[in-house]
């Protein structure tokens, strides 16, 4: 090997070094935890650390929650997320470069990639479910190829592992079987669901042991989604993230103008099935066009890249990488010492561009919220506290506080349920219309109502709390401000 060879390898590895370290101080330094669900996945594993003074809610990974729970009462704080999200991440990169051949192209083109380092920091199942995407993929088309039962199997079990963790996968696995089994026999389809099931056993268990029904969260959630889909248990702005240029721009730029080559005819022909899987998947992400759900399928799209493009096109791929990731980046950087738009977890990249405004302060809205905590369990211990004016900032004030004076945080829809003497929040039923005079008739119906049992004693409280504004809450007047918050009292 030639000297200057052995220096470009030298290099080459300093540099893989900086990005890594850099990726990991990015992460672990920025107040940002990412957005969206973040409280699902931080309540449960709060919860069953014994440090949450509220009710969860989660729908969506009970999993994620419980397996990090001994992590967070051990070190009093979310730190854990964010160190599980970067090993899952470096296994991606990892793995990609292994089932790539060892292709140094796709290696870079990970490395690099705007969307994994735009989920680094995020508390989310999706890091996860990606890297056991990538892997069922890998294995459903090596069956494809080989014709080797073992490799479906694998695939299935890893489809089934990811949905305990996060239930879309699902959605990809079912499109992995639309494009790899439409032609073979209908036996290998019935193994690939039986596999999944299989493989979704920890979260049936789980979910036998904590609710006595095996199902009962994968059914939780999809009736959540239905509900969001029709507008939301709030109203409905509370829906999908709407389809405008603004929300679109930022998940056009996750997916670079480079990965439409994969498109052309010769290749599609080449790579039939994989494609049609991509394709699919794209038309389902676009139904709900956030950046962290496209961290799913961009590994694939890597491996598919490194083979159509040349390594002109794969310089341009990566430099332009590099500028679209030091954009994702930058709120994550600014939010190292400092506040955007005065959110309690930061802002995507989306909110900003959406909401026109990047507003840059020096002050915390999380840091004066837990001194005020620490102010009002001072002086009204062993309360709880019902809060407004929003139907989650229960949720945010859990989520932020450590101790144990305050007794509990109430939701203000739990609380104006319990005055209407209601319970139901959501209900959809289904009767279809007899054309005949038959005896008996069905229907379907679901819902979200609820817990009926509920052991908060809601006629003891006298107290409300908010955030940013008095409580709005009939026979409440306000007592105190402090730095953020609003104490109330039930006249």
């Amino acid at each position: 090997m030639r000297k200057l060879e052995i220096l470009n390898i030298v290099k080459s590895n300093k540099l893989i070094a900086m990005l890594f370290i850099i990726l990991i101080v990015l992460t672990l330094t920025t107040s940002y935890y990412g957005s969206s669900d973040i409280g699902d996945y931080a309540d449960v594993a709060k919860f069953f650390a014994s440090e949450y003074q509220a009710k969860i809610r989660s729908s969506h990974s009970y999993m994620l929650g419980f397996v990090h729970a001994p992590f967070v009462a051990l070190t009093g704080n979310f730190i854990i997320f964010k160190i599980t999200s970067l090993i899952f991440l470096i296994l991606l990169i990892y793995s990609l470069y292994i089932i790539s051949g060892k292709n140094k192209k796709t290696f870079w083109l990970s490395l690099v990639s705007p969307v994994v380092w735009y989920m680094a920091p995020w508390i989310n199942p999706i890091q996860i479910a990606s890297l056991l995407l990538l892997w069922a993929y890998y294995y459903i088309d090596k069956y494809n190829n080989e014709n080797s039962l073992r490799y479906l199997i694998y695939s299935a079990l890893l489809i089934g592992l990811g949905w305990a963790f996060w239930d879309t996968i699902l959605y990809f696995g079912i499109l992995l079987a639309i494009s790899f089994l439409y032609n073979k026999k209908s036996l290998h389809l019935f193994y690939y669901a039986v596999f999944i099931l299989i493989g979704l056993i920890p979260r049936l268990i789980l979910d036998q042991i904590l609710f006595n029904f095996a199902f009962y969260t994968s059914i939780k959630t999809f009736i959540s989604g239905y509900v969001n889909l029709v507008g939301g248990i709030y109203g409905a702005s509370f829906g999908h993230t709407p389809k405008t240029f603004f929300t679109l721009l930022p998940w056009l730029l996750a997916i670079p103008f480079m990965f439409w080559p994969l498109f052309k005819k010769e290749f599609f022909r080449e790579n039939k099935k994989a494609m049609i899987f991509l394709t699919l998947s794209l038309l389902l992400l676009i139904n709900n066009p956030q950046i962290r759900y496209v961290l799913a399928i961009v590994p694939i799209m890597l491996l598919l890249i490194s083979k159509n493009l040349n390594e002109r096109a794969i310089r341009i791929q990566i430099i332009s990488s590099i500028i679209i990731t030091a954009i994702f980046i930058i709120p994550y950087i600014i939010q190292i010492g400092y506040s955007i738009n005065g959110e309690i977890y930061g802002s995507e990249i989306g909110g900003i561009i959406e909401t026109k405004k990047f507003e840059i302060s020096p002050l915390s809205p999380a840091k004066f919220i837990k001194e005020d905590l620490q102010q009002i369990e001072k002086e009204f211990p062993n309360e709880v506290l019902v809060v407004g004016n929003k139907p989650d900032d229960y949720q945010i004030l859990a989520d932020l506080y450590w101790n144990k004076e305050i007794k509990e945080f109430v939701s203000i829809q739990d609380y104006s349920l319990w005055r209407k003497n209601e319970s139901i929040i959501f209900k959809k039923s289904f009767q279809p219309f007899i054309n005949i005079p038959e005896r008996r008739k069905i229907w379907i119906e679901g819902g979200i109502k609820k817990n009926e049992n509920d052991e908060t004693s809601y006629e003891e409280i006298k107290y409300a709390l908010s955030i940013g504004e008095p409580a709005k809450i009939e026979g409440f007047n306000i007592v105190k401000k402090y730095n953020i918050l609003y104490i109330s009292k039930k006249i």
